[in-house]
């Protein structure tokens, strides 16, 4: 394939051929995100800009390139098939984290197939879902370093709690794998900052010539209890030393003061408050089905204390390759689905629940000023990174080199196949898109 990289007169060109699978452009100006935020924008920036609180750079950027993201008058690629001639137009994208779902799809699959491909060895993996009490979830949106400095610490626990149900020592130099996605979203468009971890389920043991794995079996309720109440004591205590938490009360308080309005956007859409529009300060309007409402019942493998939830009952075995690419692209999908968003009559935003609440609530409705403020929440810090890798994915691990044939194992070459022994695949094929740099020279 060959490309071009312009800025078109016309937009609207693109050649096809009829009764051929070919791409087809996904149109982001006909859904309903782009409509109401094209429309409602201007309002809710002059809205903010009138009482003083102007939205941050970072948040202007995120709205303005996704309006641009995959319209053709905003550039594109033009692809050239060298045999064929065929010829197709490629929009740009806006590669924002925040809500873009184009955007946010796209990572979800790359991302996956990365982690299944290329980092994630044929080992027992588990997946550890962290979530935080609502001021904690407002700190590690506001303070992403917040977030760092306590990552180590539930990474540190997790992996000690292996190392010894695996009957080794942490000077054993015995090391586990975890990647890490930071989830900033609910499923009601809500900020939510969570941790998914994806932990291999077992750790790997220094040997005098390699590496050798010891699986361990799958926590049980007060192994997970106890757990919980040390990464809570951890937790708080390495809060309190960087000055975050306030000793002077029983419990410690949060010493966080709003750095901008969005903050305060976090804070309304974290506790389901409406921010802007009529009605802000209330709690966000919902639809209920009481047939729907059921009673609350232990989840298996879920440890609740003061706030704060770990749960570890999903796992996939050495063999369920498909399972571990399904879960990945799970922990990493995008925060809005546009198939759940709808205009009613009145102009309202409707958003459809994934799966109802246990109170029966099926909808969440929003006035578009509101839509547009928990947008804007959605919205990561920049140079604030959502995925993390520790142990033996990290890239200064002593054991990094002795998995390496455990994450890209060999192939055996077969007769009259090109492929020789030596040569380092991963566990399945993928075609790797050629280098922008090479595609597109005009970038250099």
């Amino acid at each position: 394939m060959h490309t071009e990289a312009s800025t078109p007169s016309n937009g609207t060109h693109s050649s096809t051929t009829p009764g051929a699978l070919c791409y087809q452009r996904h149109r982001p100006e006909a859904s309903v995100l782009y409509t109401l935020i094209e429309q409602h924008l201007p309002a809710f920036q002059r809205s903010l800009s009138e009482r003083e609180r102007p939205l941050p750079r970072f948040v202007l950027d995120e709205f303005r390139d996704y309006l641009a993201c995959g319209r053709l008058e905003h550039g594109f690629i033009r692809v050239k098939c060298d045999g064929c001639k065929h010829e197709l137009l490629v929009a740009f994208s806006c590669k924002k984290r925040g809500f873009c779902p184009s955007c946010g799809a796209r990572r979800m699959v790359e991302t996956a197939a990365h982690l299944i491909d290329h980092v994630i060895p044929h080992v027992p993996v588990r997946q550890w879902v962290l979530s935080f009490p609502w001021p904690l979830r407002m700190l590690f949106a506001a303070r992403p370093e917040a977030l760092t400095r306590c990552l180590d610490v539930v990474v540190r626990s997790i992996e000690t709690h292996l190392l010894q149900r695996a009957g080794l020592r942490r000077a054993s130099g015995g090391r586990t794998g975890v990647v890490t996605l930071i989830q900033r979203h609910g499923s009601a468009a809500n900020l939510n900052v969570h941790l998914h971890m994806l932990v291999l389920d077992g750790v790997y043991e220094p040997g005098a010539e390699h590496v050798r794995f010891r699986p361990v079996l799958a926590p049980t309720e007060a192994q997970l209890q106890a757990l919980l109440a040390r990464l809570i004591t951890r937790l708080l205590r390495r809060l309190v030393r960087d000055g975050w938490l306030s000793e002077d009360t029983d419990p410690p308080t949060l010493a966080l003061e709003a750095r901008d309005v969005v903050d305060e956007l976090a804070a309304a859409s974290i506790r389901y408050r409406i921010a802007e529009g009529p009605g802000a300060g209330q709690r966000t309007l919902t639809l209920r089905s009481p047939s729907l409402a059921r009673p609350a019942t232990p989840k298996p493998l879920t440890a609740d204390l003061q706030g704060f939830s770990l749960n570890a009952a999903v796992a996939c075995d050495a063999r369920q390759r498909s399972k571990l690419e399904r879960l990945a692209r799970y922990v990493t999908r995008p925060a809005i689905a546009l198939e759940r968003l709808s205009v009613d009559a009145t102009g309202r935003v409707v958003l459809e629940l994934t799966h109802p609440f246990r109170d029966g609530t099926t909808h969440m409705v929003f006035s578009p000023q509101d839509w547009l403020a928990r947008l804007a929440a959605l919205v990561p810090r920049p140079r604030a990174h959502l995925t993390r890798y520790h142990g033996v994915f990290a890239p200064n691990c002593r054991l990094r080199a002795g998995c390496a044939r455990r994450l890209c194992p060999r192939p055996t070459a077969l007769p009259g196949s090109a492929i020789p022994a030596s040569a380092g695949m991963p566990h399945r094929t993928r075609a790797r898109p050629r280098s922008t740099m090479t595609a597109c020279p005009w970038r250099r």
